[in-house]
């Protein structure tokens, strides 16, 4: 079914600020009509430009439902654990736990996934650093149906380094310094939001209504919450994983 106007009309609008690295002020758009519609303009953004959705990230709302949105430009980290990565408004990163589809994830049936069932889905367990970039002026505080139509934030991945299961313990810290342009922003402990890096993604697995597939990167939150960037910024991660990336925002300022 084509989108109808008004999503269309917002997707492009999003859009159009993704690609100039500007933001708009969210009293000047029209929010959506409901969260299926913030959906429908996540994906209108995203075919309009003509990419590829690489993988999701998603979170658990505070009545215990999966908020999601699909993530496009992700990039892998060489063999040495470097990486550049490249938008026109890079605002801020997160370090993150995220998972690699090994096979497709169908909706469930009539019987939900369990943790155990969930990660038979899963071919590998890495680190990784999700960059954001605001197309609203308000950012996270905009209204929370924009914000949601607006990918929350995301302007894309970079997947490191494959990491062993045992991360997956629910309640631990994760040792974790990150360093931007040489001053480190943040020192440990990480912890995830939910004290277990599963618990998003099973909820999200839960409320499937189509096959997510193989390949595709699902990842849950962060270990730092969100660290803004200058400009440029080079980023070295260490602890749990190492990973240096190279930032920059293209856009004229």
């Amino acid at each position: 079914m084509p989108a109808s106007s008004a999503i269309t009309t917002l997707a492009r609008q999003l859009s159009d600020a993704d690609n100039a690295g500007i933001r708009l002020a969210a009293a000047s758009l029209v929010e959506p009509a409901s969260q299926t519609d913030a959906f429908a303009v996540q994906h209108e953004t995203l075919a309009v430009n003509g990419w590829l959705t690489g993988g999701y990230k998603v979170a658990i709302r505070p009545d215990g439902s999966s908020v999601s949105a699909p993530m496009a430009h992700i990039t892998h980290a060489s063999t040495s654990g470097s990486a550049g990565f490249e938008r026109p408004a890079v605002d801020a990163l997160e370090v993150e736990i995220c998972f690699v589809l090994g096979k497709d994830l169908p909706a469930p049936g009539s019987a939900p996934y369990t943790r155990e069932t969930l990660l038979e889905h899963v071919a590998t367990i890495s680190s990784g650093v999700e960059f954001l970039g605001h197309r609203l002026d308000d950012g996270s505080k905009s209204p929370a149906l924009l914000f949601l139509a607006d990918r929350l934030a995301n302007a894309g991945y970079v997947l490191g380094e494959e990491l062993s299961a045992d991360v997956l313990a629910p309640g631990q810290a994760y040792p974790l310094t990150v360093t931007v342009n040489g001053d480190t922003v943040f020192a440990g402990p990480g912890k995830h939001p939910n004290g277990d890096p599963v618990a998003a993604f099973l909820v999200f697995a839960n409320a499937l209504t189509q096959t997510v597939a193989k390949g595709r990167i699902i990842t849950t939150g962060s270990l730092c919450g969100a660290i803004p960037l200058p400009t440029r910024a080079a980023i070295a991660i260490s602890g749990f994983t190492t990973l240096t990336v190279t930032a920059a925002s293209t856009r004229e300022v």
